[in-house]
């Protein structure tokens, strides 16, 4: 490159970064960070993608509490996470698998000595366990969160997981109630994700940004016409909330779309059941599931009720947590991916498209949660009805070849 050109070209700008927290100078967190001395050591085992995170909470953890240790799982020669650790006697793993003992109940009792977390995303965690089988011999504890997470900037998978420092501050309040500090950690963590959701809401963006272009609108499936179709929805969750366990259907319920005539089923467990936070999400009393149904008998139940009907839910998952309890072959329809090609765009949740539509809750029979969401299902499968039949009686006047058909 000739040097007057080189010349002009001006080094890039980068932010001044704190090398304590990791966070961005303006950003720094460090200022506010408080000391806490606790009893209980605390061992994190981090997933490698984790260690650079910008909202990662382990970090945070490290710089408020002076004995915790931060392991990270570099991948070995087979590319895999397994990472032994040389730990104290008394150690614990909290981990919310099934045969994992409740913290509240081992406190008093026989307190653990040290407390080993795994961080990373819920994924990222349940790798970290499979692939590190010395983890098995550890003592497991578990809690139940008094409260969903404050983690708005990353969404949790259920509604009783936290982030890794949440759990940190509620299994040490459960351990150490009287240390002081912890409520001071929880305040840093929501100091953190407060200022990152201000700095979003602030940032100007430059360059090109991508314009959609106009396009007709796609096809809405004949299965709307269908006048027995039938809107379902699934309640599914992991036995005893051990996220290394397969999900299994706890409540099914439909309606027909014409009549509103409603079907329900919750499922008695083959394994453990939900865990009493998510039981309480969803709304379905502990005796309820107890004397639920088999699965087998749901399928049975089912198939009388529906007969050969066609199948819709607003989601796909729906769809495929209930298989098990439709007839083989049995014809679907996902109302979200029909959403979104009459509008040309994505719908978001249900509760944003019936906000957005001005459609009103179509009342039923169902119990807890699924009665909500089943309503809404059920108004906007009528309203796409409506809006398919539109299109075709406006395609037929005007004698143009219909593109919803």
């Amino acid at each position: 490159m000739p040097v007057e050109c080189a010349a002009m070209i001006e080094p890039a700008q980068h932010r001044p970064r704190c090398y304590r927290c990791m966070r961005p100078q303006r950003l720094c967190l460090c200022g506010g960070l408080p000391s806490v001395i606790t009893k209980t050591a605390m061992v994190i085992l981090q997933h490698p993608h984790e260690r650079k995170h910008p909202f990662g909470t382990a970090r945070l953890v490290g710089l408020c509490l002076p004995e915790a240790r931060v392991h990270v799982a570099y991948g070995g020669l087979l590319g895999d996470l397994h990472c032994p650790l040389d730990l104290p006697k008394g150690t614990a793993l909290l981990y919310p698998h099934a045969d994992a003992k409740d913290l509240a109940e081992v406190a008093a009792s026989d307190p653990p000595s040290t407390l080993l977390v795994l961080d990373g995303t819920w994924s990222h965690a349940r790798k970290l366990y499979v692939q590190n089988p010395w983890l098995r011999g550890l003592r497991h504890v578990r809690f139940h969160p008094r409260a969903p997470s404050r983690y708005r900037i990353r969404r949790e998978p259920q509604p009783d997981y936290v982030s890794t420092l949440e759990a940190i501050v509620e299994a040490l309040q459960i351990l150490e109630p009287d240390t002081a500090g912890l409520p001071a950690l929880g305040a840093a963590f929501d100091r953190m994700i407060d200022r990152q959701i201000e700095q979003i809401g602030s940032v100007r963006h430059h360059g090109r940004r991508k314009h959609e272009r106009p396009r007709a609108s796609r096809r809405l499936p004949p299965l709307l016409d269908e006048p027995d179709l039938v809107i379902a929805y699934a309640e599914s969750s992991v036995p005893g909330g051990d996220v290394t366990a397969n999900r299994e259907l706890v409540q099914w319920v439909a309606a027909r779309v014409e009549s509103g005539e409603t079907f329900e089923c919750v499922i008695r467990p083959a394994a453990a059941g939900p865990s009493p936070y998510h039981l309480a999400h969803m709304g379905i009393a502990p005796e309820a599931l107890v004397g639920g149904v088999s699965l087998a008998e749901a399928r049975e139940r089912f198939a009388l009720w529906a007969g050969p009907a066609p199948v819709a839910a607003w989601t796909k998952t729906s769809l495929d947590w209930g298989r098990c309890v439709m007839a083989p072959g049995t014809p679907e329809c996902v109302l979200k991916t029909a959403y979104s090609n009459l509008r040309n765009q994505g719908a978001g949740v249900i509760e944003e498209v019936m906000r957005r539509e001005g459609l009103q809750w179509v009342p039923n029979d169902c119990r807890g949660r699924a009665r909500e969401r089943l309503g809404n299902g059920l108004a906007v499968a009528r309203w796409l009805r409506s809006m398919r039949g539109a299109r075709l009686a406006a395609e037929a006047a005007a004698g143009t070849p219909s593109c919803s058909s």
